[in-house]
């Protein structure tokens, strides 16, 4: 109501001060008007008036001024003084001199001068307060003198007040009837205002939009009041289906909650069912692959004609590339699906480029090609990243190189990124067919290639770019290509670096190093020597053998050597380049005429050791008949006892095959429950189980073996999953049954190999008892009888061309891993916490058994067998045991090699 009012009052008062302000300003402008109308009728009327007094009065006193006679001239002016207004008057002479005046006023000179009949305006004719007139006196047609009259202005202020007396009476008279028809106006415009206002206000109030205004006219305030009262109907009418839709609401919510329920519910099933179709593909496709490829690895190193091997070998190649798309496709489907698990360990960025160009070594060479790679001096040792998903995206960048490139080469080099020494670039660089620039964006596309004619020419999926950026960017990373037609391609990718060792101090070139000289065929290779050896701050000279005058070391082609027969001329030290396999390495070092050998491509394990030795001067180790085979035989494991569980009949002959490759006749069972049977009955040294097998299948077999092992107190019996599985629950599923490792089908006769190694001794160390591991505290053992001398065996035949830089490389790793591991297990052993325990306790176990630790591995493996099977948590003092053997074991490994106890990895 008090806004109602206020409102109220607002209109009446605006408008009765417009009312008021019309009439004021009306006023004032007639008023104006009025006074500057009279200011010029009175000039007007004031100028006639004397002039005709001034007449008079000059024609009467004419004659006498012409006679001189002053009195009658006074005489003659004397009636002068009873005209109204007039205050003086003079008579002037010929010559303008007074003659004689008359007047109670003095003459002054701001008269105000009406001769010349100007318009006068009304500020001077108040400021003069008189005005003048004057008239020549002529006396028979001769001027004789002027006759000047003189009055005053008072009565000027008598016509003005009474001209403001009549504006102000009619202004009154017109604010009166202002006011009664803006009071006329109030009651038809501002009334239905005022009731418009009020009922909006208690609309605000009440929220009751059931009240209306009535219309009382059709003009804007009636359509304003027909305006509101519609608007009022639509919120009623609003709020009306805001009520029903209210009413249904719970119910609509409910419905697609439910819709939204069963779209989820679908769309999971179908994700399901799309891993269960990958899982179930995958080994459907893998099980006939492996007795394909398994039997054409067979065949093809059989003794067979020529045409015939090589029809094997096609067949096992194609078969390596068809696992390969199917790896790649799994691969993808993991990054799709989120599920792609990344590792943070310590990694060693130059080996893992070794392992990638030995890998793709005899494929660069066999398609004559120039394989090689460089590891920058500033790379630190170790970085943090997952090594198998490094490796993946490197192997998959080299081959894509290899494939696409004819001619020249492919260089693989690692650094820190330019200006950015937190991050590490990779680049694989190529002398290829190029990428043209309008597909260059879609490279790394899934399904993509430049064209679909490099599909048909050169083969893939096109899914090995598209993984490796997932891989990369999964790394925290960046990848890109730069690449011209014609001329090749340059792929590249830049990871985060956190440098767990940094990179070790190079050691300077001494003054008096001589130059080297460079000799090889390959243009990958040359870059890397140039590099390596400029960095190191010696002079090269890439010349040919006969353009190097004076002393040089030199690096030079094995096959070159041999066809000379000579070392070239004025060499101080000669190393000599040879691919795997090639005989002129072996003949070059035979015939003395090289001092060492490089094994091509150059891996920086054997390329760091010999650009060390050309900075310092040091003399190269000579390579043994043992580094120089041109290929090692696959181990034998004879009189092993191995036990195949599987219920295809052809994929238990595949593994006889590949067993008796190895020297192992083994025996095979074709389900779970006869599995079982077989380890009841006899010891074997490890089983091979197949995990999808009818009644019970591999792993409830594994898990009542272990069950049968915990009951009767038996040893641990390895046993090994050989499954296809490698997506889906089955491709865990190894791990909860206790199983202790897994062999993914199809395999190779190396990979069953390696895992024959791990888990069984070689023949050759068979033939050599092992020592026990437990002694009794009061007579440690001696340190000999702490390995296990087989494995020893083992690691200095796999030394190859390095020789001793691959044993004290390897002795690092061990040495700075296996605490860590033990750390590990102290920390799972600290929080009774059996599933961390056994993991733990493998970890250390493979890589002791690996390095040959012997008796650590037993201790390992009943502490894992314990925590695995029964929940069992070792106590302390188990701990300080497992300690101390470490200590003892690291330093008899010191002791067997004659390494110094400060020996790290190389």
């Amino acid at each position: 109501m008090d806004h109602t009012l206020s409102y109220r009052r607002s209109i009446n008062f605006k408008l009765g001060r417009l009312v008021l302000i019309a009439v004021g300003i009306g006023l004032a402008l007639v008023a104006g008007l009025g006074v500057w109308h009279e200011t010029g009728r009175y000039t007007a009327s004031k100028r006639e008036a004397l002039l005709a007094a001034a007449q008079v009065f000059g024609a009467a006193s004419s004659r006498a001024l012409a006679n001189g006679d002053v009195n009658a001239v006074l005489q003659a002016m004397r009636a002068v003084g009873k005209v109204p207004g007039v205050v003086f008057a003079m008579v002037e002479d010929r010559t303008g001199a007074p003659v004689a005046d008359l007047g109670s006023a003095v003459r002054l000179e701001g008269d105000l001068n009406l001769d010349a009949g100007q318009e006068v305006s009304l500020w001077r004719l108040l400021s003069s307060r008189t005005v003048q007139v004057s008239i020549p006196v002529v006396d028979a047609g001769e001027p004789g003198g002027r006759f000047i009259v003189v009055s005053d202005t008072n009565d000027l202020f008598g016509r003005f007040r009474d001209l403001l007396l009549t504006s102000v009476t009619g202004a009154a008279l017109a604010m009166a009837i202002g006011l009664m028809i803006s009071f006329r106006l109030q009651r038809s415009i501002t009334a239905p205002l005022v009731a418009l206002t009020r009922t909006m206000a208690a609309v605000r109030e009440s929220h009751d939009y059931r009240a209306t205004v009535e219309v009382k006219s059709d003009d804007e305030i009636g359509i304003l009041a027909s305006s509101f009262n519609g608007m009022i109907g639509e919120i009623r009418e609003r709020d009306h289906r805001l009520e029903k839709h209210r009413e249904t609401l719970e119910q609509e919510v409910a419905d697609r909650t439910h819709d939204l329920s069963e779209a989820k519910e679908a769309a999971e099933s179908a994700n399901v069912a799309k891993s269960e179709f990958l899982a179930t593909m995958s080994h459907e496709i893998r099980t006939p692959m492996n007795g394909m490829l398994v039997m054409a690895e067979l065949l093809a190193s059989a003794d067979l004609p020529v045409r015939q091997r090589r029809y094997a070998e096609v067949i096992a190649r194609s078969g390596q590339s068809l696992l390969a798309i199917i790896n790649d496709i799994l691969d993808f489907a993991k990054v799709e699906s989120g599920k792609l698990e990344l590792e943070r360990i310590a990694v060693d960025p130059a080996e893992v480029v070794d392992t990638v160009v030995t890998l793709f070594g005899e494929r660069a060479q066999s398609k004559g090609l120039d394989l090689a790679a460089a590891v920058a001096p500033e790379v630190p040792d170790e970085i943090t990243g997952d090594p198998v998903r490094l490796t993946q995206v490197l192997s998959n960048l080299v081959n894509n190189a290899l494939k696409f490139t004819e001619r020249g080469h492919v260089l693989l080099k690692v650094e820190l990124a330019p200006g950015e020494p937190r991050r590490l670039a990779v680049r694989v660089r190529d002398t290829g067919i190029g990428i043209p620039a309008d597909k260059v964006g879609a490279i790394f596309t899934a399904f993509s290639q430049a064209d679909q004619s490099t599909t048909r020419r050169f083969g893939g999926t096109g899914l090995g770019l598209s993984i490796c950026k997932r891989l990369v960017e999964a790394m925290g990373g960046e990848i890109g290509v730069a690449s011209t037609v014609g001329e090749g391609s340059e792929f590249f990718f830049l990871l985060p670096l956190e440098a767990e060792a940094a990179a070790p101090a190079a050691p300077g070139a001494r003054p008096d190093a001589p130059p080297v000289a460079i000799a090889t065929a390959g243009s990958a290779t040359r870059i890397v020597l140039d590099e390596g050896l400029r960095a190191a701050g010696l002079r090269c000279l890439p010349e040919p053998m006969t353009a190097v005058p004076g002393e040089a070391d030199w690096i030079v082609d094995a096959s070159e050597l041999v066809r000379r027969g000579a070392r070239p001329a004025g060499a101080r030290r000669v190393i000599a380049v040879a691919a795997m396999g090639d005989p002129t390495g072996g003949q070059a070092l035979d015939r003395r005429l090289a001092d060492t050998l490089l094994r091509h491509p150059l891996v920086q394990s054997e390329w760091r050791p010999a650009l060390e030795r050309l900075v310092t001067g040091g003399a190269f180790e000579v390579p043994t008949a043992t580094t120089e085979r041109a290929g090692a035989g696959l181990p034998q494991f004879a009189g092993a006892r191995v036990l195949v569980a599987d219920d295809s009949a052809v994929n238990r002959e595949v593994a006889c095959e590949a067993l008796a490759r190895l020297g192992v006749t083994a025996a095979t069972v074709d389900d779970g429950r006869a599995a079982l049977a077989a380890v009841k009955a006899e010891a074997f040294d490890i089983v091979l189980m197949d995990g999808s097998m009818p009644d019970i299948d591999g792993f409830e077999a594994t898990r009542l073996i272990r069950a049968h092992e915990a009951a009767v107190g038996g040893r641990r019996t390895p046993v090994v999953a050989l499954t296809a599985h490698v997506v889906g629950a089955g491709a865990e599923a190894w791990r909860d049954a206790g199983m202790d490792g897994v062999l993914h089908k199809p395999f190779t006769v190396a990979k069953l190999a390696e895992c024959l190694a791990r888990f069984v001794a070689s023949s050759e160390a068979r033939a050599t008892p092992l020592v026990a591991a437990e002694a009794p505290a009061a007579s440690r053992p001696e340190p000999d009888a702490l390995l296990d001398s087989g494995n020893l065996a083992q690691l200095e035949d796999m030394a190859g061309s390095s020789g001793r830089e691959f044993i004290v490389r390897v002795l690092g790793l061990y040495v700075d891993h296996a605490p860590k591991a033990l750390d590990e297990l102290s920390a799972a052993v600290a929080a009774a916490d059996a599933a961390r325990v056994a993991p733990a306790a493998h970890s250390l176990k493979s890589m002791s058994l690996n390095i040959g630790a012997a008796a650590l591995a037993r201790r390992l493996a009943a502490i894992e067998g314990g925590a695995r099977d029964g929940g069992e948590v070792p106590s302390a003092d188990d701990l300080a045991g497992i300690a101390d053997l470490l200590e003892r074991t690291i330093a008899a490994l010191r002791g067997h090699f004659a390494l110094p106890p400060e020996a790290k990895a190389a």
